[in-house]
């Protein structure tokens, strides 16, 4: 099966274990040769809490750092960067900001994504 508009998957836990979880499932879903999703066709959209994954200084930096150069587009929300007093220079290179993650989420849908809540 193949979506020729991708998939965006959508974090918001803040909990480590889902952050890892999610990490997992994404690999699986890459690896995955049965659902042809390239890794430009794979759009993660993080928002709430999880955004702290996301920063430069956290534990998972290096790995969030290779699947950008990857292709695999990262958005961190703004609005949760913000509400969690974080600055959005403070992402990992080449994650970039979106106002609303939630409205991102729906945009990409709109225009043909399919949708991966996880975890």
């Amino acid at each position: 099966m193949s979506n020729p508009d991708g998939i965006v998957i959508h974090v918001t836990s803040g909990e480590s274990e889902d952050w890892q979880t999610a990490l997992r499932n994404l690999r699986n879903l890459a690896q995955d040769n049965s659902v042809s999703t390239p890794p430009e066709l794979i759009r993660v959209v993080v928002n709430g809490p999880a955004v702290r994954f996301l920063l430069a200084g956290a534990p998972e930096a290096s790995r969030i750092a290779r699947m950008v150069e990857a292709g695999v587009q990262i958005r961190a929300c703004s609005n949760s960067l913000e509400r969690f007093g974080y600055a959005t220079d403070e992402v990992v290179e080449g994650v970039e900001t979106v106002q609303s993650g939630v409205a991102q989420a729906v945009r990409l849908q709109q225009r043909g994504s399919a949708y991966l809540k996880l975890p």
